[in-house]
């Protein structure tokens, strides 16, 4: 007989023989399948979409003016006082080079010099203090997608043309052909004329007012940029690569979106650990419930071994029988609860109905982890025993048994 082959028929026939220890023992392994691979992509799930929404429509690094170094100030007595003052460049001049640089670098994606300013949007005798922000609509439009995000009227910079977010639309009532009077800082006015309307998803985003770059320099009075903005293919390399880069710049200062999240990222740690820690706790309790049924069956089948030995079952033979048990246990719960985690998922979406403001990860890797680890675990709750049932002596079960 083929090896192995004698091995699982006795280990089926095992099985078989107590249907209610084997079905009870697979429901426990669908059970802890089903949960690791619903916490796993229902997390997974809400992380991608955070982090989507945070930073998707978002510059991942950016390039900002650096510090000046801090100068001695002398006291009118003459006292030498020597206080820090600290004062912040409020452009970047030479920004073309940094433009032209970050486009070479290996995993950027976009890369956009932007006029960041504060004014106010003048409409009907109504005064709305709003960002402003100058960008070349072909560099910009790649990071913070606001052709994909319209809700009315046309992506376009061209001229006097401003798209702006949609609480700003909503708030002053205007919408695309509409005329504004943008106002800055400075008290200099223009006339602009909405072209777009747009919805990035947040408050910030919604009160901005997009205007081209080259309009945006004049209107707030500097002959650079406020800063380069860059998008990465990989969100959480962002850190990685600004790191590697801010060897190569003394005269500003590369600032990741990590820095400026650091405490939502250590939600997300948190989360995925809670996670991880539920799911081990959930392989342990299956693994304990196979190894305590599997020893159970190995000290209630110890006659049967003895027979099966003193007929000349080896005692690796004996081992495999148990393995195979585990095994098979493990992969038919591990269908099972494959099978019943698609549909937890689909309950889960239909109860709540449009609630659902985020997709689950359901990918191969999350159905296939849950299941291999269960197998796994089965295959090492096996190994106990049948190790138990390799040490057994024909004739003193046959005897005392």
């Amino acid at each position: 007989m083929t090896v192995g082959r004698y091995e699982l028929r006795m280990a089926w026939r095992f099985l078989t023989a107590g249907r209610n220890q084997t079905v009870l023992i697979v429901l426990g392994i669908a059970v802890g399948v089903a949960v690791q691979f619903f916490l796993s992509s229902l997390i997974t799930g809400l992380q991608r979409s955070l982090i989507q929404r945070t930073v998707g429509s978002a510059p991942h690094i950016r390039v900002l003016p650096g510090d000046v170094v801090p100068q001695p100030l002398s006291g009118s007595s003459g006292a030498d006082r020597r206080v820090p003052l600290y004062v912040e460049r409020d452009q970047i001049l030479s920004w073309q080079s940094y433009v032209r640089h970050f486009r070479g670098v290996t995993g950027v994606t976009a890369v956009a010099a932007v006029v960041n300013g504060v004014g106010f949007v003048e409409r009907g005798g109504a005064s709305v203090s709003v960002p402003v922000k100058g960008l070349v609509p072909e560099d910009g439009f790649a990071i913070y997608k606001v052709d994909r995000r319209l809700t009315a009227g046309i992506a376009g910079l061209a001229g006097d043309d401003v798209m702006i977010g949609k609480t700003l639309a909503t708030r002053l009532t205007i919408g695309p052909g509409d005329r504004v009077t943008l106002v800055n800082n400075r008290g200099g006015a223009v006339v602009c004329t909405v072209r777009g309307v747009f919805d990035l998803g947040a408050a910030e985003g919604n009160n901005l007012v997009l205007m081209h770059l080259d309009r945006a320099r004049p209107f707030f009075g500097i002959d650079g940029v406020s800063a380069v903005e860059i998008q990465v293919a990989d969100v959480f390399a962002a850190e990685r690569i600004a790191e590697a880069e801010r060897g190569s710049f003394t005269r500003v200062r590369l600032e990741s979106w990590q820095e400026k999240n650091r405490e939502l990222l250590t939600a997300l740690r948190s989360q995925s650990s809670s996670s991880d820690i539920i799911q081990f706790f959930v392989l342990f309790s299956i693994t304990l419930g196979i190894a305590s049924v599997l020893g159970i069956s190995a000290m209630q089948k110890q006659r049967q071994l003895g027979i099966l030995k003193a007929m000349g079952t080896t005692d690796r033979s004996a081992a495999l029988i148990f393995l195979f048990q585990g095994l098979l246990l493990g992969s038919a719960g591990a269908l099972a609860g494959a099978a019943a985690g698609f549909g937890l998922v689909v309950l889960f979406v239909n109860s709540v109905g449009g609630a659902v403001t985020f997709e689950f990860d359901v990918t191969p890797v999350r159905v296939l982890s849950p299941a291999l680890f269960a197998i796994g675990a089965s295959a090492v709750a096996s190994l106990l025993p049948a190790r138990r049932a390799a040490k057994l002596t024909p004739i003193e079960v046959i005897r005392y048994g």
